[in-house]
């Protein structure tokens, strides 16, 4: 997940860089090419953080159906039926209570991502925590 996260924010980076005032004006004053890229690099993070958020948010989803899984909810529930295979798979290595666990670590190590922690550390606690 790291590794992807990287490149995620690589491709953003790119990708906002390109569309940057800096790329297409190169005779402004210091000041102004100074203020855009103190916005590029605001909105570079910005973009990352919201990105980063949605893809905890799939995984919320997922590690979700696996615990409806092992309530042994209705199927019309989950929110990824295509990924029922690996639900299935992993519900079946872990208690109920590992299931909603589950959820907890993933919702703690969304709400540490939102404070002043290192990323990876948060990030690589909050997996290793997952009992998959």
């Amino acid at each position: 997940m790291l590794a992807r996260l990287a490149e995620l924010k690589d491709t953003i980076k790119e990708t906002l860089t390109e569309r940057s005032p800096l790329q297409r004006y190169t005779d402004v004053d210091p000041k102004l090419a100074e203020k855009w890229e103190e916005e590029l690099d605001a909105a570079i993070e910005a973009e990352y953080r919201r990105q980063r958020a949605e893809l905890l948010l799939a995984l919320q989803w997922w590690l979700r159906d696996v615990w409806l899984q092992k309530l042994g909810a209705d199927a019309e529930l989950v929110a990824f039926p295509e990924l029922a295979y690996a639900v299935e798979a992993v519900s079946a290595r872990i208690t109920n209570a590992e299931a909603l666990d589950n959820l907890r670590v993933v919702e703690q190590t969304q709400r540490l991502l939102r404070t002043n922690v290192q990323e990876a550390l948060a990030l690589e606690v909050g997996l290793l925590k997952l009992r998959l």
